[in-house]
């Protein structure tokens, strides 16, 4: 059976759980299935987490440059940590290069180095290895939480309020226009699509704030898109969800671009990836409260749904009709 007639990564990842995982005890408390797994540290949790990015598959470096990939490839594991609500600490970088320039190493240790000092984390470690034709890099975050803080998926309550930072599928459309235009142009058409998908911003601060409130019932961030990440966050916490179609928070730049690649805004931000803001669910009471403390960082944050006793994430039409969410990438 290939991986994709399993179905697919989340398939993959229970089997790998199920059959391999280390299950959760007094050390450990939080085991594989989550944005990242948290280890018990007197009175604190260790967040750790891991990320792999291979060129041609997560990158292409003709539409990219050295420096954003060492950025981005610590930033999306930073992501994780706040997932968890945590504070960053450590990184470990494992890299794979075929005989490049020196300097590309170092433009992509340089982008690595901005990352990790911009959100309070430091590189600690990690192997070089040689690469045959492509460049391969995985970076194992460290991070730290307190265990009254620590936000998992599988808290989100029947009647809670889905909010969401920022603004949705930015980072698909910068890509869309990078693939279709190239670099320069895609820059001279929307600079801030094209930052969005090659620097992202792990909302660390945001999700601190958030927890801080003691209000947050579920929080993840949006790696592979709303679609795909709503209905993990369901199938953790054994619930549905509703999702309107017209709340979702979509950037000027994006509806402009939307009509250059011929897409429409919505299905973007439903399904765009590599967004890496926050999803979070909370009761209803206290989104008010959750939503002027993620502002007091600079960031904005929008009720996009409720969480509904039912199995399945549902797009809500401006009508009131219902629809399944629309299909987002896959990585298998």
């Amino acid at each position: 059976m290939k991986i994709s007639q399993l179905g697919g990564e989340a398939a993959l990842i229970n089997l790998i759980r199920d059959k391999f995982g280390a299950p959760a005890d007094t050390a450990l408390a939080l085991s594989i299935g989550d944005d990242a797994a948290l280890i018990r540290c007197g009175d604190s949790y260790m967040v750790v987490t891991t990320d792999l990015l291979v060129e041609n598959t997560h990158f292409r470096m003709d539409i990219n440059d050295a420096y954003l990939l060492g950025w981005k490839s610590v930033a999306v594991n930073i992501s994780d940590v706040a997932a968890m609500g945590g504070t960053p600490t450590y990184s470990f970088v494992s890299i794979g290069l075929p005989d490049v320039d020196v300097s590309v190493v170092e433009k992509i240790y340089e982008g690595m180095y901005d990352a990790s000092t911009a959100f309070g984390s430091a590189i600690a470690g990690g192997d070089t290895v040689a690469s045959e034709s492509d460049i391969v890099i995985n970076v194992t975050q460290l991070g730290t939480v307190e265990q009254d803080r620590a936000a998992r998926r599988n808290g989100a309550k029947h009647g809670d309020s889905i909010i969401v930072t920022n603004t949705l599928g930015d980072s698909l459309a910068g890509l869309q226009l990078l693939l279709k235009y190239g670099i320069d142009e895609s820059r001279r058409a929307s600079s801030f699509l094209v930052e969005r998908h090659l620097k992202p911003e792990p909302r660390v601060w945001e999700a601190r704030a958030a927890v801080e409130t003691g209000k947050v019932h579920s929080m993840m961030d949006l790696s592979d898109g709303l679609s795909s990440d709503i209905a993990k966050l369901c199938e953790a916490s054994n619930a549905g969800a509703r999702i309107f179609a017209d709340s979702l928070p979509i950037s000027e730049d994006l509806h402009i671009a939307a009509s250059r690649l011929d897409s429409d805004p919505i299905t973007l931000a439903a399904t765009g990836g590599e967004d890496y803001e926050l999803l979070i669910t909370c009761a209803p009471a206290d989104a008010h409260t959750l939503i002027s403390a993620i502002k007091k960082t600079g960031s904005s944050a929008t009720i996009i749904g409720e969480i509904v006793d039912s199995s399945a994430a549902v797009l809500v039409s401006s009508d009131g009709c219902e629809q399944p969410m629309p299909s987002a990438w896959k990585h298998f």
